[in-house]
Order: C-alpha cells, then structure tokens, then sequence
C-alpha cells in the first residue's frame, strides 16, 4: 500500500510505533499525547493515500 511512497511509510511507521508506545503509558501525560500524535500520524497517511489514490 505504502511501498513506492517512502515518506508516507515512514510517517505510518512511526504513527503506529507511537500509539503504542502510547497506550502502554496512557495513564499520565505523555503516554496520551503520544496516543493522539500516533492516531494523528496514522490518519494522515493513511488519508494522504486514499487522496493520491482516489483523487
């Protein structure tokens, strides 16, 4: 899906990396924040793909 966009595979990468690093400390502050970044990583690669995809 993301193998002829390196950048887009590395922002998916490191979105997913972050979730779950994320939700492992989201019982304080950071972890949350790193949740929300990750989630926010994720979708906007996976959003920019269906953009190049579609439109």
């Amino acid at each position: 899906m993301f193998f002829h966009n390196n950048t887009l595979l590395i922002i998916f990468i490191l979105g997913v990396i972050a979730t779950f690093i994320g939700f492992g400390l989201r019982d304080r502050n950071p972890g949350i924040i790193l949740l929300g970044l990750g989630f926010l990583a994720t979708l906007f690669a996976v959003v920019r793909k269906a953009m190049e995809l579609f439109g």
